[in-house]
């Protein structure tokens, strides 16, 4: 089982210096490799392979013009040739979106370490490189004596740039001997919902923090004063679209810092959404060995233009994918219910269906059987039900046995004269005659 375990590292200035150059020349290598890819497809109706890309990588290096290659680790830009091939094989067998080129202005910056590429871990002190070694890391206090003990387990590792400056260092880790957590009997359905982000089946509910919402204000503002900073002639041109020479602007120091502003800002509510996500998560697979949920269809509900702002501020596609690979880690069992199944207008105690039923009600009243229903609670509890019966199913199915079978059914081979085989050819043969 792998892991990832982000630490942060504080570089020196020197280091920056050299983590900026190696960011820069591992995304040129991806874009020049994507660019050249594309072009000779366009001319031979051929796809190049990771071999030559290599060559072609090789060739950059010898070149004047990208001299500068050759300070970077070798080993690192040929991680961002692999990263193409996985972004290519993505597009082709899992209809995953074309591979783009990587910008600057991107919200991260990332290169790829391969194991012989990592030094050792000291404490809080970790060589990456020879060019970037003794830097100070901050994570967990688990996490640190983990890495220290089983240094020996890595086997890869990802560094990062945020757009607010911070740098990070996701290390790939093989965890086989994670501890799973005491098995429960517990089954539990949660509706996953706009007013309140969660309500499960035993009436618990989990807030929807609103964090865009209630930090509206302060994002507008530095947004606004981010506008208001002007930009600065760089001195250099290049051709537009007509043809004409227009001049590469620069972010003035003023500007500059307004956008390290608003990022770190952005990074933040991002951070309290991540850290309230892993929480609910850890809560609801402490206390439940299975959990139902809906498999919604996220992507349709963000075409509804009056839901879409709540829908992406809450993150559920987030939410279901850390709740997903924890349940793995720890032995818990997810169920998913269609997503055309109508957990909010069936009645939890008579079956009734409630076809009027809006949005907008939030309580309805059964007409067969007069139960006042929350709509959200209600829903859990359905989904719940409609967990335990295919739970209920899939255990039926494992547990069937074959049938005992009678010298009738089953003729011993003494009887083949009695009961001569026929292929497949003269059984039609003979419904036609009948026919």
């Amino acid at each position: 089982m792998l892991k990832a375990i982000k630490i942060r590292i504080y570089p020196n200035q020197e280091q920056k210096i050299y983590i900026n150059k190696l960011l820069g020349s591992c995304r040129f290598v991806y874009n020049n490799c994507l660019a050249y890819k594309i072009e000779r497809y366009n001319e031979n109706k051929s796809t190049i392979g990771f071999a030559l890309l290599g060559k072609y990588l090789i060739e950059l290096k010898k070149k004047e013009e990208y001299s500068w290659l050759k300070e970077s680790h070798s080993k690192v830009l040929q991680q961002s040739l692999i990263n193409l091939e996985y972004a290519y094989k993505s597009f082709f067998k899992n209809s995953q979106g074309f591979p783009k080129f990587k910008s600057k202005k991107d919200n991260k910056q990332s290169c790829r370490f391969p194991v012989d590429a990592i030094g050792e871990i000291h404490g809080n002190r970790i060589n990456i490189i020879k060019q970037i070694k003794n830097i100070h890391f901050k994570c967990g206090v688990t996490d640190e004596k983990y890495l220290n003990k089983n240094q020996g387990l890595i086997k890869s590792a990802t560094l990062i740039q945020t757009k607010s400056g911070k740098y990070y260092f996701s290390i790939l880790i093989d965890k086989t001997n994670a501890k799973q957590l005491p098995k429960t009997g517990n089954i539990i359905g949660i509706d996953l919902g706009i007013k309140d982000f969660i309500v499960d089946s035993d009436g618990n509910k989990f807030e929807n923090l609103k964090l865009i919402r209630n930090n509206k204000k302060k994002l507008i503002k530095l947004q606004r004063q981010l506008n208001k900073k002007q930009m600065i002639g760089s001195g250099e041109y290049k051709l537009n679209k007509y043809g004409k020479e227009i001049e590469i602007n620069k972010s003035s120091n003023n500007r500059e810092k307004a956008r390290i502003k608003l990022a770190k800002l952005n990074e933040k509510l991002n951070n309290i959404k991540e850290n309230y996500l892993h929480q609910i998560t850890n809560q609801l697979l402490n206390e439940n060995q299975i959990i139902v949920i809906e498999n919604l269809n996220v992507n349709g509900m963000l075409k509804n233009h009056k839901l879409a702002k709540s829908i992406q501020e809450l993150s559920i596609n987030r939410f279901k994918n850390i709740l997903t690979y924890k349940a793995n880690w720890y032995g818990r069992e997810i169920i998913k219910i269609d997503r055309f199944y109508p957990s909010s207008k069936l009645c939890n105690n008579c079956g009734y269906k409630n076809n009027n039923l809006t949005l907008k009600e939030r309580k309805w009243k059964c007409p067969e059987c007069g139960e006042i229903h929350d709509r959200d609670y209600n829903a859990a509890i359905n989904i719940k039900k409609e967990g335990q019966r295919i739970l209920s199913i899939k255990e039926n199915k494992i547990g069937l046995s074959s049938p005992e079978f009678t010298l009738e059914d089953c003729p011993p081979m003494d009887d083949k004269a009695v009961m001569p085989l026929k292929s497949y050819d003269r059984l039609i043969q003979e419904k036609n005659e009948l026919l």
